[in-house]
C-alpha cells in the first residue's frame, strides 16, 4: 500500500526520517539509476540508506554535526543525493553551489555560509575552490568525489565513505531522529539576475510541507519513474525530482546530459519528468518540422489529429461532455498519429512538469492533445518552491494552475504575487535588511511578480522590475511575447526590449537550421544573420506570433543574433532564463542601433 496524505512527508519530523520510512516500505525498489560503461545501474532504497549512512560517519569524523554548513558543487549524479541526506542526516545544511559559477561567486558562497567541508565533482571544480580557499576561513576540508587528489589536500569520496563504514557512528540514529521541522536544511544561493547572490535558509519544514502540497496535487507512487536532467543545485529538481520521488519509494534515473534526454526518454520511459519550457518548445519544434517535410496527406491528418485533441480540451475544460463523434475521431487518431508521438517520450508518460519559465499555451494545448500531459506550475527558491501547478483534473493552459493547498496567495500592490504558507522560507542568511523587503508587514511574502487570478487559477504575467516602461506611458510585458516568438517556426530565442523607449523591439536568434531549410541555403549561421532574406523570415514569424499582442506591444525591429543565448556564456541561468543585464550590455551596439 502506498503512503497516504503527502507520500511519507506528512509523517515525517525531518527529510532523513521521511526517507527512512520509504526505506523501511520500499526497501528493495529502484531509488536510483545511471548510466556507466554504457549500460544502465541501479541502487536499492536499502542500498541508498547504507551508502548515506556510511558518508555521514565519514563527515563526523571530519567534525561535521549540528550547526555546520557543507558545500556541494557537482552535476547529478549519485553522489548528489547520497551528500545531501548525509549532511542533514548529522543536522547540518547543504550549500548547493552551481557547478558553472567562476571563482568570485564560488568564494562568495563558501565565505559567507561558512561552510565547513565542500563536496566537489572534479578536479577542474577541485582547483576552482582551492583557488579562493583563502578567502573561505571556515573550510578546513575539500573532498573529490572523482579524479586525481595529487598535489592537494583534498580527500577522496570513496575514502571518507570507507572510513565511514569502518568507523560508523553509534548514534547517528539517535541524532537524526532529533531533528525537526524547524531545523535548517539547506541554504540556496538565489541565481538572480543582478550582483552576488543571497542565501535562502529553507528548513526541513519548509521542503517537506511543499512535497506534501505537490503530492496532493499531482499524486505519484512507488511505481512511478522519475528522469532527472535539470540541475540538483537549483531547487525546482531538488524538490520536484529528488525529495518528491523519494517520499513516495519511486524510482529516478539521471539522464546523462541535456543533450541526450530524448534517448534517455525512451530507453527510461519516466512517467514524470522536470523540465522547464525551452525543452517542450524544442520537441514542438522538431515534431511540427519533421511533419511539415512529409506529404502533404500526412501533414493534413496531422494538422486533424492535433485540432481534435484541442477540441476535446475545450469540452473538457467547460465540463462538458464530449460528442461521440470526437471520441470516435481521437481513437482513431490516437492510434495512426498520437501513438507514436507518446512512444519518442517513453510511451508511459503520466504527467511532465514544466517550470522555471513561462510555457507558451500553445505548447501545452499541442502535447494535450496528444495525451502527454505537461503541467505548468510556478514556485522560487524562496517557497521551497512550488507555489501553484496545474492538475491532471484541472488543467488551464497559459495559467500556473491553482495554489498548493497549503498556501495562501494573494495579488498585493501592483499586482504583486504574494504568498503564505509552510512552505515560505525563514529568511535569507545574515540579511536582515533584505528579509524587511521580503516580506510584507502581514507576513506575506513578496514574490516580485506581477499576476493575476481567476476562477483559483494564476496567471503570471511577468516580473516586475522586468516589465517595460515606454516613453508613450505604456506597460509591456516582455514575458509572454517571448515566449510566443520562441515557438515560431524559424525562432528559438528572442528578447524583448523598449523600456524608456517609443516602441518595442528584439533581439532575435533564429533556428539556423530551419531557416537554411527554408530558404534552400548552405550559408552558415553567421552569414545568415546579416541576410536580408533570412530577415524577411523573420519578420514574418513575428508578425504571426505577435498577432494577439497589442499594435504597441509588437516588436517594431530586431536584429538577429548568430548564436544561442547561454549558460556558458553568463547569459542564461541554471533554468534558462534570460540574464537581461548581462545580455543588454553584450549587445549594447545591437540594441542602439534598434533605436538610431
Amino acid at each position: 500500500m502506498d503512503a497516504p496524505n503527502g507520500g511519507h512527508a506528512a509523517r515525517a519530523s525531518s527529510i532523513v526520517e521521511m526517507i527512512r520510512l520509504s526505506v523501511e516500505l520500499r526497501g528493495g525498489n529502484v531509488a536510483y539509476g545511471w548510466k556507466e560503461a554504457g549500460g544502465w545501474r541501479t541502487l536499492s532504497y536499502v542500498g541508498l540508506w547504507s551508502r548515506v549512512k556510511e558518508f555521514a560517519a565519514g563527515l563526523s569524523a571530519m567534525g561535521v554535526g549540528s550547526g555546520d554548513r557543507v558545500a556541494l558543487m557537482s552535476t547529478n549524479r549519485l553522489e548528489w543525493p547520497i551528500s545531501d541526506l548525509a549532511i542533514q542526516s548529522l543536522g547540518a545544511a547543504t550549500v548547493p553551489v552551481y557547478p558553472t559559477l567562476e571563482g568570485e561567486q564560488v568564494a562568495h558562497i563558501l565565505k559567507t555560509s561558512g561552510a565547513k567541508v565542500a563536496v566537489v565533482e572534479d578536479r577542474r571544480l577541485l582547483d576552482r575552490v582551492l583557488d579562493v580557499r583563502d578567502e573561505a576561513p571556515n573550510l578546513e576540508y575539500v573532498v573529490l568525489v572523482e579524479g586525481d587528489v595529487s598535489g592537494t589536500d583534498a580527500k577522496r569520496f570513496e575514502d571518507v565513505s570507507k572510513d565511514g563504514e569502518e568507523n560508523p557512528v553509534e548514534e547517528w540514529e539517535e541524532g537524526w531522529k532529533e531533528i525537526s521541522r524547524s531545523d535548517l536544511a539547506t541554504i540556496i544561493y538565489t541565481s538572480g539576475t543582478t550582483g552576488l547572490p543571497k542565501g535562502a535558509m529553507l528548513t526541513h519544514g519548509n521542503i517537506l510541507a511543499n512535497v506534501e502540497g505537490i503530492y496532493e496535487a499531482l499524486p505519484t507512487t512507488s511505481e512511478d519513474t522519475f528522469l532527472s536532467f535539470l540541475p540538483l543545485s537549483h531547487v525546482f529538481e531538488r524538490t520536484s525530482g529528488q525529495y518528491y520521488a523519494l517520499s513516495t519509494g519511486a524510482a529516478t534515473y539521471y539522464a546523462e546530459s541535456i543533450d541526450t534526454v530524448p534517448e534517455n526518454l525512451r530507453e527510461i520511459k519516466p512517467t514524470v519528468m522536470s523540465s522547464v519550457p525551452r525543452l517542450y518548445e524544442k520537441m514542438h519544434a522538431r515534431v511540427t518540422a519533421m511533419v511539415g517535410e512529409g506529404p502533404e496527406s500526412r501533414q493534413r491528418l496531422f494538422n486533424a489529429a492535433i485540432e481534435a485533441g484541442k477540441q476535446r480540451y475545450e469540452y473538457e475544460n467547460r465540463g462538458e461532455k464530449v460528442p461521440l463523434g470526437l471520441k470516435i475521431k481521437m481513437a482513431i487518431f490516437d492510434r495512426v498519429v498520437f501513438k507514436k508521438l507518446r512512444e519518442a517520450v517513453g510511451g508511459r508518460s503520466k504527467f511532465f512538469v514544466s517550470g522555471g519559465a513561462k510555457l507558451d499555451g500553445e505548447v501545452g494545448r499541442f502535447f494535450h492533445a496528444a495525451g502527454i500531459k505537461v503541467m505548468e506550475g510556478y514556485g522560487l527558491t524562496e517557497t521551497s518552491p512550488v507555489i501553484a501547478c496545474n492538475r491532471l483534473e484541472s488543467v488551464r493552459f497559459g495559467t500556473v494552475g491553482k495554489p498548493l493547498s497549503n498556501l495562501e496567495v494573494r495579488i498585493g500592490d501592483g499586482g504583486e504575487v504574494q504568498v503564505k504558507g509552510p512552505s515560505v522560507f525563514s529568511g535569507y542568511l545574515d540579511n536582515p535588511e533584505a528579509d524587511a523587503e521580503a516580506f510584507t508587514e502581514d507576513g506575506f511574502f513578496r514574490t516580485g511578480d506581477v499576476g493575476e487570478l481567476e476562477d483559483g487559477f494564476l496567471s503570471i504575467t511577468d516580473r516586475l522590475k522586468n516589465l517595460l516602461v515606454l516613453s508613450t506611458g505604456k506597460n509591456v510585458a516582455p514575458q509572454p511575447i517571448e515566449a510566443a516568438l520562441a515557438i515560431a517556426p524559424h525562432i528559438t530565442q528572442a528578447v524583448v526590449l523598449g523600456d524608456g523607449r517609443k516602441y518595442v523591439s528584439a533581439l532575435v536568434v533564429p533556428d539556423y537550421d530551419a531557416v537554411r531549410k527554408s530558404l534552400g541555403s548552405g550559408d552558415s549561421d553567421e552569414s545568415l544573420s546579416g541576410s536580408e532574406k533570412a530577415k524577411e523570415l523573420i519578420q514574418k514569424d513575428i508578425e504571426e506570433a505577435t498577432r494577439q499582442f497589442a499594435d504597441y506591444e509588437r516588436p517594431k525591429k530586431f536584429e538577429l543574433l548568430s548564436r544561442e543565448l547561454s549558460q556558458e556564456e553568463g547569459e542564461l541561468t541554471p533554468t534558462l532564463k534570460v540574464k537581461n543585464r548581462v545580455v543588454r550590455d553584450r549587445y549594447d551596439d545591437e540594441i542602439k542601433s534598434l533605436y538610431a
